[in-house]
């Protein structure tokens, strides 16, 4: 709307005044286009390489927690300990998602330094707070909140829950030594994931300024640019086609503005966008979903924060 309330005004502008003076010669603005153009095309590019990389990160996230979540309801017989291990779990998805995603996923673009956990937003913290209220006990909860690296919290968590139920004689040596397994390769795909978010938040934040103002500028002068481009139309002698000529020019320089912003998008949240199903958040929910429902999880309404914790 705003490039077409522009692009109107300069053709009225052009008309009332028969002003040649704001005639763009359409060569200089065809090389700002091929420009824009190529870098966005490079930067869509590699934008789809990193939501790649997401894809495959959270397929093997995905693949680690349903080995976890069958390894300890089929190595404890106890339901409860099973229960708390796999909520221990969905707490380390909550945490995960909330330390590399930042507040608002179209964000990432402009603002690379919001990737700091320091600038969540007050009401994310809430959010997390709420998810991990509903699969660990209040004590738990503090110690992750409190943790500059709450993921890894909660995994030093399972690693200490696991010493625990050795110590009890609840769980076989060699079934422990696998489940620690788990916890090594969950900590690595945390820390792939951390990348991925490092690598994005780079991305944005290396050449932003220049990236906002080449299309803006673009559309600025797309109009003038227009103007010569359709001159011959425009001061046709038929004033009924010159007209036509003319105020086609506005719906014109709206389309190419907006394909040209558009551009400038694509591919630069990739790895965190919702319309490709690569999204954080999406991937996290599934599967959640997944292990909530799963045998030992649902069969009891018994939140975690009420039950006894198996280690302090």
């Amino acid at each position: 709307m705003p490039a077409t309330v522009y692009a109107a005004a300069v053709v009225v502008l052009y008309r009332w005044t028969d002003g040649q003076w704001i005639i763009l010669p359409w060569s200089l603005l065809t090389m700002l286009g091929l420009t824009l153009a190529v870098s966005g095309g490079f930067k869509a590019a590699r934008g789809h390489a990193r939501a790649a990389d997401a894809r495959r990160v959270w397929a093997s996230i995905a693949a680690a927690s349903r080995s976890w979540a069958l390894l300890v309801r089929s190595a404890l017989p106890d339901d409860a300990a099973a229960q708390k291990l796999v909520h221990r779990h969905l707490a380390w998805l909550a945490a995960l998602r909330h330390q590399v995603r930042p507040d608002d996923g179209r964000e990432v673009a402009g603002r690379g330094m919001e990737y700091d956990l320091g600038c969540q937003a007050p009401g994310q913290m809430a959010i997390l707070r709420r998810g991990l209220g509903r699969h660990v006990d209040a004590h738990e909860r503090s110690c992750i909140l409190a943790a500059d690296n709450m993921a890894g919290q909660v995994l030093q968590l399972q690693g200490d829950a696991l010493k625990v139920l050795l110590a009890e004689d609840r769980l076989h040596a060699a079934t422990f030594l696998e489940l620690h397994r788990l916890l090594h390769e969950l900590q690595r795909r945390q820390a792939a994931a951390e990348r991925l978010r490092d690598a994005a938040a780079a991305a944005a934040g290396r050449h932003a300024i220049v990236d906002v103002l080449l299309p803006v500028a673009f559309g600025l002068l797309l109009p003038f640019g227009l103007l010569d481009a359709m001159g011959p139309l425009v001061l046709f002698d038929d004033d009924v086609i010159g007209a036509i000529a003319c105020w086609a020019i506005v719906p014109l320089s709206a389309l190419l503005s907006w394909l040209y912003l558009t551009l400038g998008d694509m591919g630069r949240n990739a790895a965190y966008d919702d319309a490709d199903g690569t999204s954080i958040a999406t991937a996290c929910r599934a599967l959640e979903r997944e292990l909530e429902i799963a045998p030992g999880v649902a069969a009891t309404s018994t939140p975690p924060s009420q039950q006894a914790p198996l280690a302090p």
